[in-house]
């Protein structure tokens, strides 16, 4: 019997992340358990329902998506992080791999990889990082 992933969806845009929950729906082994439109309902879905992935925007309301990654690695080790962002400064994504991100996918490429990468980040792989993003973290 397959596993299930656990899933929090942290998006601030209704219809990104309505895509993105479309998305994971029709995947195979996914469940989304929760959605936060904000960093202080994300961190409060992770602590109540503590899923295997918390899907992460950077750009969030009341708490930015830094901080949520800060917070949630402090409290949990059951919950990987795979940041998901229309970002690809070097600087936040530096920040986001500091703080314990198990990967930075940038939402262009999202619908080809993001299955993929949420279900390798539940089993603990890291580096799932965009190739665009990879080459910026290189020239910096």
């Amino acid at each position: 019997m397959a596993v299930t992933t656990s899933v929090v969806l942290a998006e601030d845009n209704d219809f990104v992340r309505k895509g993105i929950r479309r998305l994971l729906d029709i995947a195979q082994n996914i469940e989304v358990v929760g959605e936060a439109g904000d960093g202080v309902e994300a961190i409060r879905l992770v602590k109540k329902l503590t899923p295997d992935v918390l899907l992460l925007d950077v750009e969030l309301p009341r708490i930015n998506g830094i901080e949520v990654a800060r917070q949630v690695s402090r409290f949990t080790e059951k919950t990987h992080i795979l940041v998901l962002s229309a970002y690809d400064d070097p600087e936040y994504i530096q920040a986001m791999l500091a703080n314990g991100v198990a990967g930075y996918l940038t939402k262009d490429e999202a619908p080809r990889r993001i299955v993929q990468a949420i279900l390798g980040v539940a089993q603990g792989e890291k580096g799932w990082i965009s190739p665009q993003v990879e080459k910026k973290i290189k020239k910096g």
